[in-house]
């Protein structure tokens, strides 16, 4: 009877292991099934507001372009000045 517990015992210890690593390696791989899943979405969404982002951008520039266009005069000026406090700011920062 003793030789049998004994037997018995290491059995069992090997397939509690081996249960523990099939569930391991389900889980990792579950996890993983996850992780892959979630960065496609994020991807997505981030090339999508990319493009509204892009598109934006270029509606704001052809505005600003006819604005320039349309008041010549006052788009160089808004220019100087930008020039000017620019220039201001970079001078006091290197000191």
């Amino acid at each position: 009877m003793t030789a049998s517990k004994k037997d018995s015992k290491p059995q069992k210890n090997s397939r509690t292991k081996k249960d523990i690593e099939e569930t391991i390696y389900d889980t990792t791989e579950a996890l993983q099934n996850k992780a892959e899943q979630t960065y496609d979405v994020l991807l997505d969404r981030l090339k999508y507001e990319r493009d509204g982002l892009e598109r934006e951008l270029r509606h704001e520039y052809r505005n600003a372009r006819r604005y320039v266009r349309a008041h010549p005069e006052q788009g160089l000026g808004i220019a100087f000045m930008a020039g000017l406090v620019l220039g201001a700011l970079l001078t006091r920062s290197g000191k």
